[in-house]
């Protein structure tokens, strides 16, 4: 057989198993439903995430706090001023800042936005975010925001990857803004 024969007859046989292959994958969705029972999955989660653009709204340097609003966000965050950040006394309301914060996560598996409350009645979740994807191996979470937004974070050990899947709840609650780089309009 002539090499160019050969070669006409392989490539349609090399060219398959790549086709079948690539029909296997699709996107992560948070919108399904995870599944098992509604549960907390678990709590007290701190990651550290970097922010997109915010407007500081107040800053309270006794208290040692600052509000800001994410740039079209419906709703603003209080964060504690972490040691880390320097620059406090020189923030302004009105001034565009890009935070680096902690953030403690609670994961859920919900029904119909419900998880068993300390009683074991029903109670509705406000969330925040759905998981998106998991990778253990790595220990990255990503998470989609209703807006469509998706962010990955790095979770410490310890974390209950496993138990995670796409659609699981996530509330997140502000702890403390490590870093504040602003920019005055």
């Amino acid at each position: 057989m002539k090499p160019a024969n050969l070669h006409r007859r392989l490539t349609p046989l090399l060219c398959a198993p790549a086709l079948v292959l690539s029909g296997c994958w699709t996107a992560p969705v948070a919108s399904v439903q995870p599944q098992g029972e509604a549960r907390l999955i678990q709590e007290g989660i701190v990651v550290q995430s970097t922010k997109p653009p915010a407007i500081v709204e107040s800053v309270d340097r006794s208290a040692g706090t600052i509000v800001v609003r994410a740039l079209g966000a419906p709703s603003a965050s209080t964060y504690k001023v972490g040691p880390e950040v320097e620059n406090l006394s020189e923030l302004r309301m009105g001034d565009r800042v890009y935070p680096t914060v902690r953030e403690e996560l609670r994961v859920y598996a919900l029904r119909d936005g419900q998880a068993p409350g300390p009683d074991g009645a029903p109670v509705s979740i406000a969330t925040d975010a759905r998981v998106l994807s998991v990778d253990p191996s790595y220990r990255l979470l990503q998470l989609q925001y209703p807006d469509g937004e998706k962010e990955t974070l790095k979770v410490p050990p310890g974390v209950r990857l496993q138990q995670m899947q796409a659609g699981d709840a996530v509330v997140i609650r502000p702890i403390e803004a490590v870093s504040l780089r602003h920019r005055r309009f």
